[in-house]
């Protein structure tokens, strides 16, 4: 028998950190790098699994894809919305575009003075290398289906209606940007947007624009948490970024298929697909 000190108290708080480049991941656990959206929405599950009753978000990400910022805020607002637990988001060095993004989702948002945070906005960019083509003699022959098939593509200029098709995609998915904010934060859309052009502000800067509710740095906003919780100082937290047993495991897997004889050949054809279904994408960043 196994004395009841190695057995895992359950856990009161817990910690899901939100470091690097927001996106979706192939692997989606442990072994991914960057914010992986998987991850994190698996982390946020485990969570309300174990009956946590508060959530401490660590954020320092200068953003990432739209539909991975969106996936993790729309989690984050499901489990607010259910009154299942108290969330604190705490920025750290930059938490900007899509990691304000998922800020927003919080009951509460802590800054330092100095954290660059906002840049509220959507980008999507393409490389026109039509002149470098023509200086060394080479030419793209493209077969497709449709006019807007190849749209983006870096071979040639792009044409007013294509610039129109990418520009209401970007102006879509920034008023589903804007949504977010205003209703994360509590403020009327028509308020959020003058602030919403893009530009970065520090903690002291968005915090006299409500973008964020307090300065403080994570043992801050971790004390304010049991409060809202009203949990002792003794709470127990888990951090759900830290990889468990069963994760340990799943590394070591996922390092012993790198030696397999395919595994070459699979990360070829990856980089391949990759090149070959090249579509515009669009950035919180």
């Amino acid at each position: 028998q196994f004395s009841s000190a190695f057995l895992q108290t359950q856990p009161d708080l817990g910690i899901i950190d939100v470091e690097g480049t927001i996106m979706y991941s192939s692997s989606g656990g442990f072994t991914s790098q960057g914010a992986s959206a998987e991850r994190i929405v698996q982390a946020i599950r485990q969570a309300e699994k174990d009956g946590v009753k508060g959530l401490l978000l660590q954020i320092n990400s200068p953003g990432g894809t739209a539909s991975a910022s969106q996936a993790i805020y729309q989690e984050l607002m499901r489990v607010r919305k259910a009154g299942k637990m108290k969330i604190v988001a705490a920025m750290g060095d930059v938490a900007a575009s899509g990691g304000f993004y998922i800020a927003c989702a919080a009951d509460k948002i802590y800054a330092n003075p100095a954290t660059i945070t906002g840049s509220i906005g959507v980008i999507s960019q393409s490389t026109n290398l039509q002149g470098l083509y023509q200086k060394v003699g080479l030419e793209a022959e493209v077969i497709k289906s449709g006019k807007h098939k190849d749209i983006g593509s870096p071979y040639r200029d792009m044409t007013a209606e294509e610039r129109k098709i990418l520009q209401n995609l970007i102006d879509d998915t920034y008023e589903d940007f804007l949504g977010a904010v205003a209703e994360g934060r509590g403020l009327a859309v028509d308020t959020v947007r003058p602030l919403a052009d893009g530009r970065i502000y520090t903690g002291n800067q968005a915090q006299k624009h409500k973008l964020v509710d307090a300065l403080g740095g994570y043992t801050v906003a971790l004390q304010e948490l049991k409060k809202m919780t009203q949990l002792a100082s003794g709470a127990e937290v888990k951090n759900y970024s830290k990889p468990g047993f069963e994760d340990v495991w799943s590394m070591l897997g996922a390092q012993a298929a790198k030696w397999s004889p395919t595994a070459a050949f699979q990360q070829v054809t990856q980089q391949e697909l990759h090149h070959l279904n090249k579509v515009p994408l669009m950035i919180y960043r």
